[in-house]
């Protein structure tokens, strides 16, 4: 089936055209400003993001279905599992989607998982009904100029899986993520951590890379996401300190535990 170089698509498989997009060469949905991720250009285009956003809502239904064999022979479940065990005391889940992280875990977790799209929430409310975890769903939005509706500190883990591809300004959103993550008292005690599983541009391998470039915009229409931001750059760009990394799908795939910036 080929190397997993996007979330829920695989090399050698062209994104479908979006209907939205049809006519006028199949660029009505495309803007053609740069577009950046946290001030790097990775593109010369851009996907509205209305239309982005639009896009979780319409595949929130099959959304689960779509996606299920991809990350099972990508491993991508697997990964799922190993970071969600890291998650300790009260955690936050930003861009929870459809709850695809819930079974992992582990039990009796107290967590707090959010999304933009009132669609994903209302799978994610049907999967929560069933979890042995106390789990608060809600729509939020990490990108809003008023930041989250949660005091500063008040998260002890912070998971993001798949998120920063798919916001306006994955810069600014990982500094609200950081906002609200506990943060050591100067001495490296007591610091919260930030559990990230993300796709994006592969810095080992520069013609896997020119693909995605190639292909962004029309990834961009039908998943909502860039699958080419450069991941590690944003993370160190928000001030973060990166504990752990892992890469795999050549170099596409990145797991990251960060923690916030000491007070």
């Amino acid at each position: 089936m080929g190397a997993a170089v996007g979330y829920g698509t695989m090399l050698g498989t062209v994104p479908r055209e979006c209907p939205h997009c049809a006519g006028e060469g199949g660029t009505r949905a495309v803007s053609k400003a740069s577009f950046s991720s946290g001030g790097r250009t990775v593109g010369s285009t851009a996907v509205e993001e209305a239309l982005r956003r639009k896009a979780y809502d319409d595949l929130a239904p099959t959304f689960d279905e779509e996606l299920e064999w991809h990350e099972f022979f990508t491993g991508i479940k697997l990964m799922r599992w190993w970071m969600m065990r890291q998650a300790r005391g009260n955690v936050l889940e930003v861009a929870a989607g459809t709850g695809r992280n819930f079974g992992y875990y582990p039990e009796g977790t107290k967590l707090t998982a959010t999304d933009c799209s009132p669609a994903m929430v209302e799978v994610c409310r049907a999967k929560a009904t069933g979890s042995s975890s106390a789990i608060d769903v809600r729509v939020e939005d990490v990108q809003a100029k008023k930041g989250m509706g949660f005091e500063s500190g008040s998260f002890d883990t912070v998971v993001d899986t798949f998120g920063l591809c798919s916001y306006e300004d994955p810069v600014a959103a990982l500094r609200e993520m950081a906002r609200v993550c506990r943060r050591g008292d100067g001495r490296g005690e007591g610091c919260g951590r930030l559990l990230l599983i993300e796709h994006g541009r592969s810095r080992s391998h520069a013609w896997l890379t020119n693909i995605l470039d190639k292909h962004a915009a029309p990834h961009a229409t039908k998943w909502g996401c860039y699958w080419n931001r450069d991941i590690v750059g944003i993370v160190r760009e928000a001030g973060l300190e990166i504990v752990q990394q892992h890469e795999f799908h050549f170099g596409t795939t990145h797991l990251i535990v960060a923690k916030p910036p000491e007070l």
